[in-house]
């Protein structure tokens, strides 16, 4: 080897050398540093918090499902929802949210699809079916209740002294979850992905999962504090299996946790505002696997959210008995 090829060698060497001692050490720190530390996931559950304090938004979500059934002849059973909802939480008293939703079944070649909008305003929800499988046996015709919107009366669906939605219970419950995870560290980050850019919105990408003993210790605890939010009559037979489920769960966890690998998702955070931008979970198991994508957007843009005003009540259009209702007719109206 020739003077010069060694100076080049040895210069080379020394060249990886400093590089990699000054990226392990931080001196020099760029993205793409494959020696950086990813950060807690502290950095993940306040930019989800940031997230909860956007009064306005729009979410849009994508979730493909596959299902292994059956072991002698085995078939799949495929499932997608899509779910485009605009939300407007600026009036505490009056959350207004509408939500286009389609929903797709395949079994066996043959797919079921369903489709409809909401609106939630003051207090009422209305329904407008935009996509329905014609054979199925609801007892009237299909066509007569497509692309109209239906009004639904929550006292319409009372169960117990609990109607069908309340926006004081809806709040009641956050604070309790709230005060069920405050302190915990729910979530760690596995890696940094690097930067990205979505919706002309700087993100940094990471690699988030779950933490095993924090869901291992609120999981029960979480099953617990929905028996105070279940109609009161479905209450006592919560309370017979609560804590066998408890003592399954406790039982069977660590096999189940490594059949699933941990619960592990990309989540993509702005740069700039700390806020929970995009979550992705891609997950297979054997012949079953998952894919559920959701997306935020349009941070505090303005949006109009207005009740129809040529909603008929549910009631005169669907069976009672189908509807697992008792009163004849609504007595709320249906202009907002």
């Amino acid at each position: 080897m020739t003077t010069v090829r060694k100076y080049i060698l040895l210069g080379a060497v020394g060249f990886v050398i400093l590089s990699v001692f000054l990226l392990s050490s931080g001196v020099v720190n760029p993205s793409w540093n494959p020696f950086q530390q990813p950060p807690s996931g502290e950095v993940l559950q306040n930019a989800i918090a940031n997230l909860a304090k956007i009064e306005k938004m729009r979410v849009q979500a994508l979730a493909n499902l596959a299902i292994e059934t059956g072991k002698q002849n085995p078939s799949q059973v495929e499932g997608s929802l899509q779910l485009d909802q605009i939300i407007d939480y600026s009036d505490k008293t009056n959350k207004k949210i509408s939500a286009d939703v389609n929903v797709a079944v395949g079994v066996s070649g043959m797919e079921l699809s369903f489709g409809a909008k909401l609106i939630s305003v003051d207090k009422s929800l209305f329904l407008n079916i935009t996509t329905l499988p014609p054979y199925l046996p609801l007892g009237v015709d299909v066509e007569t209740i497509e692309n109209q919107w239906l009004f639904i009366d929550p006292a319409l669906f009372r169960s117990g002294q609990a109607p069908l939605s309340s926006p004081a219970l809806d709040s009641q419950f956050l604070g309790d979850l709230k005060g069920l995870l405050i302190g915990q560290r729910i979530f760690k980050i596995k890696q940094s992905k690097g930067q990205e850019t979505i919706d002309n919105q700087a993100t940094d990408h990471y690699l988030a999962e779950i933490d095993k003993q924090t869901f291992k210790e609120v999981f029960p605890e979480f099953i617990k504090l929905m028996e105070r939010y279940l109609p009161q009559n479905s209450q006592e037979a919560y309370q017979d299996n609560l804590q066998q489920t408890i003592e399954q769960f406790q039982q069977n966890f660590e096999t189940i946790w490594k059949q699933l690998g941990g619960f592990i998702f990309d989540a993509w955070i702005t740069q700039n505002q700390n806020i929970l931008k995009k979550v992705r979970f891609k997950k297979e198991i054997g012949g079953n696997s998952a894919d559920i994508e959701i997306l935020f957007s349009d941070f505090n843009k303005e949006v109009v959210i207005e009740a129809p005003a040529d909603a008929k009540p549910i009631e005169q259009v669907l069976p009672a008995d189908l509807l697992g209702i008792s009163i004849a007719t609504s007595t709320a109206t249906t202009t907002q």
